[in-house]
């Protein structure tokens, strides 16, 4: 668990990032940009390895939460799907610097070991939605022709093609009104119920 000054340093990184671009992430610019000397914040990261470490920590823990819906909804399948789209949208819409962080691997690219990381953040997120698909397919709701990983692999590149979409749009379009008709698209192609 972060401090807040931890918190608003890794907040201050990901604005960075997403304006100035991964090149400008430097511990002086974060210092800068909040207001702080360098050595404060080396008193809560020893090195920009550690600051960016943090950030894939503090995403997972927003995102986590979002993926975990689809697995303990009450609502049919197709419902649950609507809604885990619309929650995921509206959270990157109002936190548009994280689109950037969390589908742009070059920004991870420089260090293997964040890497791993990042590769381990999208691998749980996957992996909720391949539970939530042989759930679906467990109970009737889903076709069962096609293999739960490859209806969870079409559904998080539909996520990850609306959101760069939105992203490159420089947010001239609303992401969150894409939630509804990727939802509907992929409960019928998946013969969702």
């Amino acid at each position: 668990m972060q401090t807040p000054r931890q918190l608003e340093l890794i907040e201050a990184a990901i604005k960075l990032t997403a304006t100035e671009g991964i090149q400008k992430l430097t511990i002086r610019n974060v210092a800068s940009a909040i207001g702080v000397s360098e050595a404060a914040v080396y008193r809560h990261f020893e090195s920009k390895h550690e600051l960016l470490k943090a950030i894939l920590t503090h995403l997972n823990e927003i995102l986590s939460p979002r993926f975990e819906t689809l697995l303990n909804a009450d609502a049919s399948f197709s419902e649950s799907l609507l809604s885990f789209l619309s929650g995921l949208f509206s959270l990157l819409e109002h936190n548009s610097a994280f689109t950037l962080m969390l589908f742009a691997e070059e920004t991870f690219n420089v260090d293997p070991q964040l890497q791993s990381e990042l590769l381990a953040l999208m691998e749980g997120n996957l992996s909720r939605l391949v539970l939530f698909y042989q759930k679906a397919i467990k109970s009737g709701s889903c076709r069962a022709d096609l293999e739960p990983q490859q209806l969870a692999i079409i559904t998080f590149g539909s996520i990850r093609l609306s959101v760069s979409r939105w992203h490159l749009q420089k947010a001239h379009t609303s992401l969150i009104n894409q939630a509804t008709p990727i939802a509907n698209s992929l409960v019928i192609l998946f013969n969702l119920s």
